[in-house]
């Protein structure tokens, strides 16, 4: 937070836990930092911040997907594209980057690698043997912010790292988009050479080598460039067809889903699958008798509902089904008045691990089941209120609340 060139002297962020926090505060004190807040829903006040922050996502979505990085290292490419945006980006109305208007001089660049190249670890780690190999393949990620070294994810641990041993290796991105380019273009005139081999010193027969003469330069080159026998095009004629069964199931879950994840209930309204994905959930309260529909109490805090909208996939990726949720705006919630203790009601790892070790031991025979909505079977004891789901607000009573029976999710 400080530099030997200045120091910063105030802070402007919105109500989010990790800026609005006793630890955070003293920090500030203790550095005699004035720590200021925006509106509550006015991100314009902090517009620098909120635009910058969007072009880091931007950065960090175009550098996940051209390189087909896993989406896992999503918080790598945002401080990668921060990285390199100090670097690179010149400030309005001045012609320096902010690592120079920070640190006083010009940043070096000359160390940048594209985000996502294949890369080579030595492994210092292990005691290898005389032929083992000496490296480890990974992917780069970055740049280490307190070393010289690279931050790369190694794909034999599965972990980041950082090291400075690493042979990055980003030509083949750059030249895999024009190879098939090059090879559409060449029209350079082919020579066939046809060859038979010597089968014996006896029954040596001598076969004339047979050179097609260059095409004229006029006549354009032929497209066909090599030759293909016929058991590689076609495949097997003896073995099933199953592509088509593949590819029919696959349009089937594209027709009856939407492949979009909306961030806002407006966009999900207008999206005939989510709108059912919305029903489905709502109906599956009905169901579990999970609320019922009361007039507004006066004098009772009643909690928010916001939509979660998630696409779930298979096993090899393909979006099957369209899951909305309901949640209540736990955050809102008053201690003492609307909850007494927290808990979470799942068992712990260290219990699950026991209890495989002892069906382990004793041969027990596991079954394993799923409960839908299994949180949703949790009974209140106190009063809790619910605002109406936007755009399911019932239309003879739409100033009435829900009165929680059983368990939301996002109740503390």
């Amino acid at each position: 937070m400080k530099s030997n060139i200045r120091s910063i002297k105030q802070i402007r962020s919105d109500h989010e836990r990790e800026f609005e926090n006793a630890s955070f505060e003293s920090y500030c004190d203790n550095l005699g930092i004035s720590h200021e807040f925006s509106a509550p829903r006015t991100p314009q006040q902090n517009g620098v911040v909120e635009r910058k922050n969007r072009v880091l996502q931007e950065m960090a979505r175009v550098m996940l997907l051209s390189n087909n990085v896993p989406r896992n290292l999503w918080a790598e490419a945002v401080n990668t594209a921060c990285y390199i945006g100090n670097r690179v980006f010149l400030r309005p109305g001045s012609r320096n980057t902010t690592y120079e208007l920070w640190k006083g001089r010009k940043p070096n660049v000359s160390y940048f690698y594209t985000f996502g190249s294949k890369c080579y670890i030595l492994n210092d780690r292990d005691q290898l043997g005389k032929f083992d190999a000496k490296s480890d393949e990974g992917i780069f990620i970055g740049y280490a912010l307190n070393s010289r070294a690279y931050r790369v994810f190694n794909l034999k641990t599965r972990t980041v790292m950082e090291s400075s041993n690493v042979v990055i290796d980003d030509t083949r991105l750059k030249s895999n988009d024009h190879e098939e380019e090059e090879v559409l273009e060449d029209d350079s005139p082919l020579e066939r050479v046809v060859v038979t081999p010597n089968v014996g010193t006896s029954n040596e027969v001598t076969q004339p080598i047979t050179r097609v003469p260059n095409l004229d330069s006029n006549e354009p080159a032929p497209w066909v460039r090599r030759l293909h026998n016929k058991e590689d095009v076609i495949g097997d004629v003896n073995k099933g067809v199953r592509t088509r069964h593949q590819i029919a199931n696959l349009i089937s879950f594209t027709c009856y889903t939407s492949q979009i994840e909306p961030k806002k209930i407006d966009e999900a309204l207008n999206d005939e699958f989510w709108v059912l994905a919305m029903q489905e959930e709502l109906n599956q309260f009905e169901r579990n008798e999970v609320w019922t529909l009361v007039p507004r109490p006066k004098t009772t805090n009643v909690i928010g509902t916001k939509w979660i909208f998630r696409n779930k996939s298979d096993e090899k990726g393909n979006i099957v089904r369209n899951k909305a949720r309901l949640v209540a705006q736990g955050y809102s919630q008053i201690e003492g008045i609307d909850f007494e203790e927290t808990f979470a009601p799942v068992a712990r790892l260290e219990s699950i691990r026991l209890l495989l070790s002892i069906s382990c031991v004793h041969k027990f025979k596991l079954h394993q089941m799923d409960v839908k909505s299994a949180f949703l079977n949790g009974f209140l004891q106190e009063k809790v209120f619910v605002e109406q789901p936007k755009g399911f607000v019932d239309a003879h009573h739409p100033n009435h609340v829900y009165r929680l029976k059983k368990a939301l999710y996002g109740l503390k």
